[in-house]
């Protein structure tokens, strides 16, 4: 009954099974030492883009504040252009009302005036855009959202 092929070909699928099972071993531990290797490798290239990130910010930081300094320079400029201006103006207008009329009391009077009415322009449109500073609607949300 037992035939010497027969005991052979058990024999041999049982080593054939046998060598499935220590390749699919193998495989299983040679797709977990990938998975390491690739996770070693994800783990440097994002400390490697954090650094890379953390460079990029400092160096805007650096060029923000140096355009923040040219710009405030800048506004100074601008600012005391507008204020040559307006003494220009001021002066043009003087001297107008004097050669039309001889007063200089009345030069005065009427630059002064133009003075005090842009200033009193200016004073408002402040008191304005500074009541439009704030998240009043921001807390007013909140207020209801914690009252519930």
């Amino acid at each position: 009954m037992n035939n010497p092929q027969t005991t052979a070909t058990k024999d041999g699928n049982a080593q054939d099974q046998a060598t499935e099972q220590q390749r699919q071993k193998d495989d299983w531990q040679d797709h977990i030492a990938k998975l390491l290797e690739y996770s070693k490798q994800l783990k440097d290239d994002y400390q490697t883009q954090g650094k890379i990130t953390h460079q990029l910010a400092k160096a805007e930081w650096r060029l923000s504040l140096r355009s923040l300094a040219l710009i405030t320079i800048f506004l100074g400029c601008f600012a005391s252009g507008l204020v040559l201006l307006w003494a220009g103006v001021l002066g043009a207008v003087g001297y107008g009302v004097f050669d039309l009329f001889g007063s200089v009391w009345l030069s005065i009077a009427t630059a002064t005036l133009l003075q005090v009415a842009c200033l009193a322009w200016l004073w408002k449109n402040t008191v304005y855009l500074s009541n439009k500073i704030g998240f009043s609607k921001t807390i007013k949300s909140l207020k209801q959202l914690f009252n519930l």
